[in-house]
């Protein structure tokens, strides 16, 4: 329960983790969707943090400079709301057309191994706006073209004073793509601090489990704050190192691994590494993680830190620099954003897809070409929604240019709070040992979270 003023941060115990876990479970859990904030938040904190959403949608409308539903079915107009089995794979040549080639491919199919995480069937429903909180949106609105980016694409991130980055993308290629991409990284999922529970689980190519993770995280932002007293920055420390966002992430599960913590701190200066600090309980010691840690596959599945939440990457001429490409600008058939009552679930069984809604978006597709061959990726293609910027699909290429890593994100989102999860649930594949991992988060909930809560020394201290 958030305690304290609703207008001024206050120290808080986070809600028990449990608690939240036990409102869905990742696998064979066929109950609606269930309504976090509202179930969790007192009628009236909940007052506090929702709207009407067609006044959000307006917002938002005004915001990025158009409407989804305004700027799709132009593609395969024969693919009309309704079923699609993968039966039809064969008389409906437009599926394939609509649908990312990936899905299409490899998941568009029965269930089975070597890869889960598929779909048999799903059902098209109508293109509808999303939204984002309606006073992010006030601070898109009021903030937009503050924040200039230089020739090659880098912001000055010093004139930052809330909302979306970049809301209408403009310039070259490469700057356009940047700029996505810092709306990606920078983005502000609907409460100046929250809390949320996440599984990963992942198994081989003959549906055997091979690891489980759990966990509760944390998170704060020092950077774009529109909700609770201070607005904008936290304090001058965060303003003078750009500090936006603290994550701070505590192991439940597996055993030999409860205790230890991760936190993560995302910094707005492009040449400004992000630190991952890492505190293990069994030596009772905070670690910084370095560059080629985060390159290494996090527990439960098949992404890397740097693909933590579909892309936790940083945009920088001197580490690990990439070349920028836009390989496309289209509308797409993608999952639709899950709401409070959705009824989508995955079996354990079969790792098979249920009640999957499938939607017309409009969608960037981005080629970001890595310029240092000691990264562990050669090259990286993505999927944007062009209306909320958040991330579908990633393909991940090796060094000889193979296909190694890829992952596709289901997100949920509340319109009446604009709390999201854009990576809800998150299949993810090692295309060369066919293995699949899922991961799950719940919608995050507001909190009254400080500074107390992120230092060095709370690292371990917080599990619950």
């Amino acid at each position: 329960m958030v305690t304290g003023t609703l207008s001024q941060a206050a120290e808080t115990d986070t809600i028990d983790s449990r608690e939240i876990a036990a409102k869905r479970a990742m696998l064979d859990d066929p109950r609606p969707m269930p309504d976090y904030v509202k179930e969790f938040l007192s009628p009236e904190e909940y007052a506090f943090y929702s709207f009407d959403p067609e006044a959000a949608k307006a917002l938002m409308a005004e915001a990025v400079g158009f409407k989804a539903p305004d700027v799709v079915g132009k593609i395969a107009p024969e693919i009309t709301p309704g079923k699609y089995t993968h039966n039809d794979k064969g008389n409906k040549p437009g599926l394939k057309a609509l649908m990312i080639p990936f899905m299409y491919e490899n998941l568009f199919r029965p269930a089975g191994p070597p890869l889960g995480a598929t779909f048999s069937e799903f059902t098209v429903v109508p293109t509808w706006q999303y939204n984002f909180g309606k006073r992010y949106l006030e601070a898109t609105i009021k903030n937009s073209g503050q924040v200039k980016v230089d020739a090659q694409g880098f912001m000055d991130w010093k004139g930052y004073k809330g909302g979306l980055l970049f809301p209408k993308p403009s310039g070259t290629d490469r700057q356009k793509a940047m700029q996505v991409l810092y709306n990606w990284l920078y983005m502000y999922w609907g409460a100046d601090s929250s809390t949320l529970t996440l599984t990963n689980k992942s198994w081989d190519k003959n549906f055997r489990v091979m690891t489980t993770m759990k966990g509760a995280s944390l998170a704060i932002y020092p950077g774009g704050r529109v909700q609770q007293q201070p607005l904008g920055w936290l304090d001058e420390r965060a303003q003078q190192l750009g500090q936006f966002k603290y994550t701070l992430l505590n192991y439940l599960e597996p055993r030999d691994m409860y205790g230890t913590s991760v936190m993560i701190e995302d910094r707005m200066d492009p040449e400004a590494a992000n630190a991952f600090y890492m505190y293990t309980s069994l030596l009772r010691r905070v670690r910084k993680m370095t560059g080629s840690d985060v390159q290494e596959v996090s527990v439960g599945g098949n992404v890397t830190y740097d693909d933590g939440g579909g892309f936790h990457r940083k945009l920088s001429a001197t580490q690990f620099p990439y070349e920028y490409k836009i390989l496309d600008d289209r509308e797409y058939l993608v999952p639709e954003a899950m709401t409070p009552g959705a009824t989508f679930f995955i079996t354990s069984k079969d790792l098979e897809l249920k009640n999957l809604k499938m939607v017309r978006r409009p969608l960037y597709v981005f080629e970001l070409i890595q310029q240092d061959s000691t990264y562990i990726y050669r090259r990286t293609i993505l999927y944007f929604d062009k209306e909320a910027f958040n991330l579908y699909l990633v393909e991940n290429y090796d060094q000889k240019d193979r296909l190694y890593r890829a992952h596709y994100l289901l997100p949920c989102f509340d319109p009446k709070t604009g709390m999201w999860a854009p990576s809800m649930y998150t299949p993810n594949y090692d295309l060369r040992m066919k293995q699949t991992g899922i991961g799950f988060q719940t919608l995050s909930i507001p909190q009254n979270y400080t500074r107390d809560q992120f230092n060095l020394g709370a690292l371990g201290g917080s599990v619950k």
